[in-house]
């Protein structure tokens, strides 16, 4: 009787492909740590951002003080990708940590809301530092077969903090105050930097030479973050302050953040620019959308804030039901037609959510939108991260990671400085629901767009 036998290398092969390294584990464990931080952070941020400048006096601050961290972020962004192929990622990862601490440290401690302000900048500036060299690790780290793995499992450490962030936060808030919200953050920020400690050992410093393109960075970088939040600010102001506020900012938006994608961003051109031109779309009108459904189901179903959060709970969980969808895809050409499906998915979910400034829509129907919204979130982000680093050399995993990085950065701040203007302009008009008619018509439309972008994304392959 004849029986099949795998031979030695037969074994090694298959053990090659599916068994996880030890570095793959230890900076997987890592990074889920740090980014559920980032994630909490975020989420808390926003959860008790009303108490902080209500604490600090400062009501008029609130865009900037939400924004601010979000701009600065982009900017570091900018600069960590080719700092991390110059001097290595983990340098880099080291200098945003320790500007992370310190701003959370003086947001901890401000008395004065410029200073708080000048906190959340400096945290942000960490934030791009610390995300971008976790993108290279992984680069470099894992395995083509385990990538996708690792993105999936980026995106669902949202989930946790989703779940429990905004209620921890304001659970600490009305305990302690929201003084312990930002000072406890960087001791457990230490926890996930101790656990890649033994990855981080693995990758030596590096000596390019980066300062001759470095400052024409860091003065794209300082550009795209402070046009951002101009823009922000203009949400404050009315009249002729708020048009010259806001076209300057658009326009140093363009010109700056034009230069920091690939060539052909803008125009959606086929191949990795629309790639990262999908990526920021779909962040672009998530953020949009997302922001908006708590505001509306408070101000206008009169939802409490708890039942409210409801949302945020919801979309949380189907996006990591979709993140995890493209670990099950082996097949490149497949994998490229998931964002079409996840942004298409997307447009659907937040066409019902437009509605929901109606009174006497049912909220439920806006919910179940908003599932199918986080179900193609999930679907498009971790796909886009695989796709974007399975096209380039790992010699450029740097500026790649910086891409991905500012598309989210950028899709989201831009979108929300965008909105605010426009409700800036609306709001004074009108009166109840159709106040805030605005935010899911752009959101809706800026999702549209992220169809027509991921569908170029197989253009170039198909030829």
């Amino acid at each position: 009787m004849e029986t099949n036998r795998e031979t030695p290398a037969q074994i090694t092969e298959g053990d090659a492909v599916t068994r996880w390294s030890h570095d793959e584990k230890v900076l997987l464990a890592g990074s889920i740590v740090l980014i559920t931080l980032a994630a909490f952070e975020a989420l808390a941020a926003m959860t008790i951002m009303p108490n902080v400048v209500a604490d600090l006096g400062s009501d008029t601050w609130f865009a900037v003080a939400s924004g601010a961290a979000i701009a600065m972020q982009l900017a570091s962004t900018v600069i960590a990708g080719p700092l991390c192929d110059a001097r290595g990622p983990r340098k880099v990862l080291l200098w945003g940590a320790a500007l992370f601490v310190v701003g959370l440290a003086l947001c901890t401690f401000a008395g004065h809301i410029a200073l708080f302000v000048i906190g959340r900048m400096i945290q942000g500036l960490g934030g791009g530092l610390v995300m971008v060299p976790i993108y290279v690790f992984v680069g470099s780290i894992a395995s083509p077969r385990h990538r996708p793995t690792f993105f999936a499992a980026f995106s669902m450490a949202w989930v946790f903090p989703s779940l429990v962030g905004p209620a921890i936060a304001g659970w600490v808030t009305a305990t302690w105050g929201w003084r312990w919200v930002f000072g406890v953050v960087p001791f457990i920020a230490a926890v996930g930097l101790a656990a890649m400690v033994p990855v981080l050992r693995r990758f030596p410093s590096r000596q390019g030479a980066v300062e001759g393109s470095m400052r024409h960075l860091a003065a794209l970088a300082a550009g795209a973050g402070g046009s951002i939040v101009l823009v922000q600010f203009a949400g404050t102001l009315s009249g002729w302050a708020l048009v010259a506020a806001t076209v300057l900012g658009l326009a140093g938006c363009a010109m700056t953040l034009k230069r920091l994608v690939p060539d052909g961003t803008f125009t959606l051109r086929p191949g990795i620019a629309s790639i990262i031109a999908t990526r920021a779309l779909v962040m672009g009108g998530l953020s949009g959308a997302e922001v908006f459904l708590p505001l509306v189901l408070q101000r206008v179903h009169l939802w409490s804030a708890s039942h409210a959060s409801l949302a945020v709970t919801i979309g949380s969980i189907t996006w990591a039901i979709g993140s995890a969808i493209p670990t099950r895809v082996n097949t490149q050409a497949t994998r490229e037609r998931l964002p079409l499906v996840g942004a298409s998915l997307m447009v659907v979910g937040v066409l019902p959510v437009c509605f929901l400034v109606l009174k006497g829509l049912p909220p439920a129907v806006a919910l179940v939108g908003w599932s199918i919204t986080g179900l193609g979130i999930g679907m498009v982000h971790s796909t886009l991260s695989d796709l974007t680093l399975g096209s380039i050399d790992p010699s450029e995993h740097g500026r790649a990671s910086s891409w991905l990085q500012i598309a989210d950065n950028a899709g989201g701040a831009v979108e929300l400085a965008i909105v605010s203007v426009v409700l800036a302009v609306w709001m004074p008009a009108f009166e109840g629901g159709i106040q805030y008619v605005p935010a899911p018509i752009i959101a809706l439309g800026v999702c549209l767009l992220a169809v027509f972008a991921s569908s170029r994304i197989r253009s170039k392959q198909a030829r």
